[in-house]
């Protein structure tokens, strides 16, 4: 049997991060993009993937930090025992609080410039936010089941499971999982895990596909309870798989954020890829009339169900797709402001063009990608609008993943 080659390493300095949780090196002009890495550090011991890679022949080398010289002042020991163990889960666990944001606000910034052409120096308002805890923020989770029944994070890359009783991740809210790794569930499910602002817990295992779902509760209730800070009277109950804000602190921060950029008026606004209406309860008290489009779901008809138990009656929940949708959408005596949150594939030019086409006076882009929110938000600027306001949103601690918030109004010549 052939042996396989030993590893090739050298030595570089790192530049500036890149989208996707690497930082950049230099292998005689060829662009190395490098794991485990800070911007900044020289001396860095780097073992490279093979060169016969796909990556190899697109231009560049990846490759991962085996030791470092001259370390960036942002890096202390790592945190995260499941990423240690593998899991694909906490890429940025080895640097502190200011060094992520700063390091997110560095991969925003170059997104905006190269795709939107947006310049952020000196030109728009730009502050970054790192919402707390960094550790522990995370209440709710997807587990893998492996085939003996242990549930537990996925290997980077993999389906491959490493059982809780080996290690967790330093995301996880305290009580999120506690004692699931003494249970054992159906070989090959999922296991959707949340906890409520109160603390409960609710835990189902997920077998079957995406066409045929089937879900059963093996642990607590069927939902969770969440309010928020600013419309406290709204309470949701979500399903563990139903989509709610990941940090723990993040529906709070966002809402507070929409309600001090968006001034109150008359006329309509738009809750684009609303989900449960979060956004949706915060315009309501702001505009005439709030219509809040998504595909339905467990989410949007809990949203609804809740929005009304609380009085919101000027809320309407509308079932569908947002590209084909904004025909149906009401713009009574005007469109008065636009919240949009589309998914991590972003909402694209078209559908940009076409809402901007109904000139909302007050605009609210929220953006999971730096690379697909940079696109959308180029999209406004040549719609006619321009950018007021930008914050850079550390919502997901010890990850590379960045959470946008742009607030636009039309441009004074369009």
């Amino acid at each position: 049997m052939a042996r396989s080659p030993r590893p090739e390493t050298i030595t570089m300095n790192l530049d500036n991060p890149a989208h996707g949780g690497t930082v950049i090196g230099r292998i005689d002009g060829q662009v190395v993009f490098v794991s485990g890495g800070l911007p900044g550090e020289t001396g860095v011991r780097v073992e490279l993937a093979p060169q016969k890679t796909s990556s190899s022949r697109k231009g560049f080398r990846t490759g991962r930090v085996i030791s470092v010289e001259k370390p960036s002042p942002y890096r202390i020991p790592a945190r995260c025992a499941a990423a240690a163990a593998g899991g694909g889960c906490c890429d940025l666990d080895f640097v502190d609080g200011v060094g992520s944001l700063e390091y997110k606000k560095a991969v925003v910034v170059d997104q905006l410039r190269r795709i939107g052409k947006i310049v952020i120096e000196g030109n728009i308002p730009c502050d970054g936010v790192s919402l707390s805890p960094q550790v522990g923020w995370r209440t709710r989770v997807r587990l893998g089941v492996d085939k003996t029944g242990r549930a537990g994070v996925r290997r980077k890359a993999s389906r491959e499971v490493i059982p809780l009783e080996q290690a967790q991740c330093a995301q996880w809210a305290q009580g999120l999982v506690a004692g699931l790794e003494n249970e054992r569930f159906t070989p090959g499910s999922e296991i959707a895990v949340a906890l409520g602002d109160s603390g409960e817990r609710s835990v189902v295992e997920l077998t079957g596909n995406r066409r045929h779902r089937h879900s059963r509760v093996v642990g607590g209730h069927e939902t969770v309870a969440h309010r928020l800070t600013r419309v406290p009277e709204v309470e949701w109950q979500i399903e563990p798989q139903g989509f709610w804000q990941g940090h723990r602190a993040a529906p709070d921060f966002y809402t507070q954020w929409i309600g001090e950029v968006i001034p109150a008026g008359h006329g309509s606004a738009w809750d684009l890829y609303g989900g449960a209406g979060v956004f949706s309860s915060v315009l309501s008290g702001r505009v005439d009339w709030v219509d809040c489009v998504d595909h339905a779901s467990q989410a949007s008809m809990e949203g609804a169900r809740a929005l009304a138990a609380a009085g919101l009656d000027n809320v309407r929940f509308v079932d569908g797709d947002v590209a084909h949708s904004l025909d149906r959408l009401r713009v009574r005596t005007g469109l008065h402001a636009v919240v949009i949150d589309p998914p991590r594939v972003g909402a694209g030019i078209d559908v940009i063009a076409r809402v901007a086409a109904y000139e909302p006076n007050h605009v609210v882009h929220i953006g999971c990608d730096p690379a697909t929110a940079a696109r959308d938000l180029g999209a406004w600027i040549s719609a006619g609008y321009q950018l007021e306001k930008l914050t850079v949103v550390d919502a997901f601690p010890l990850t590379h993943h960045v959470e946008i918030l742009a607030y636009l109004t039309p441009a004074a010549s369009s």
